[in-house]
């Protein structure tokens, strides 16, 4: 049986537990192509570059329930009473996992920067690493990492998050002040490896430089 049909016939048979009625095939099938991001079954069915076979080697998910919002505007016939499509999403999202076919963290689209920022903060030194230049100029301690905006672009083959933030720290008194505060830029980026919602873990490029905006010129005193 086919991941799209399995997870099409959990939401039937949730659907019928519900409210003792019948949820179409076809609807549940469309339903289940817009959570893995595409316009129609058809087209999750022949995307023969990322296929949903291939799911089982991602590491991260984020559902598309804005794209299964709108595919619900277009199914005639629809019941009126269906969950929403963030809870029929949960009910894809817990049997791809009760069947094997993800093993990873799965993200909301809709808060998508807090997800984003939650994995960096588990891992600060996934940017941090890369201003080991910065630090080391500064004589200070570091243990504060914030992310002040986060751009997300979808493309074809991968999401691009542009992130920019500080990195603060406390000054050694024992040393000369260089600076406590790195301002960096970050760009994120995940590639695709099964439909439209299924990535490999993130990988980043940081540059960034000590912020010295707070400084003042002697001579201008």
């Amino acid at each position: 049986m086919s991941i799209q049909k399995e997870c099409a016939d959990r939401l039937r048979e949730t659907y019928r537990a519900l409210s003792g009625k019948k949820l179409r095939s076809g609807h549940a099938h469309e339903l289940v192509a817009a959570y893995f991001g595409y316009g129609t079954a058809a087209a999750l069915q022949s995307d023969a570059v990322f296929p949903l076979s291939s799911l089982d080697g991602a590491e991260i998910m984020i559902p598309d329930i804005a794209g299964m919002d709108s595919r619900r505007v277009g199914l005639a016939q629809l019941p009126a009473d269906l969950p929403s499509s963030k809870d029929l999403a949960d009910v894809i999202s817990l049997r791809l996992v009760e069947n094997g076919h993800f093993h990873g963290e799965i993200w909301d689209a809709t808060y998508l920067s807090d997800d984003i920022n939650g994995y960096i903060q588990r891992d600060p030194m996934v940017i941090e690493d890369e201003l080991a230049g910065e630090i080391a100029t500064t004589n200070a301690h570091f243990d504060e990492l914030y992310i002040d905006e986060t751009d997300v672009a979808f493309h074809e083959d991968s999401l691009v998050a542009t992130l920019s933030g500080s990195l603060n720290g406390e000054q050694d008194q024992d040393r000369a002040f260089h600076g406590d505060k790195i301002k960096f830029t970050s760009i994120m980026t995940m590639r695709r490896v099964a439909s439209r919602v299924g990535y490999f873990n993130p990988e980043f490029e940081t540059g960034g430089s000590v912020d010295d905006s707070i400084y003042h010129d002697p001579e201008l005193l």
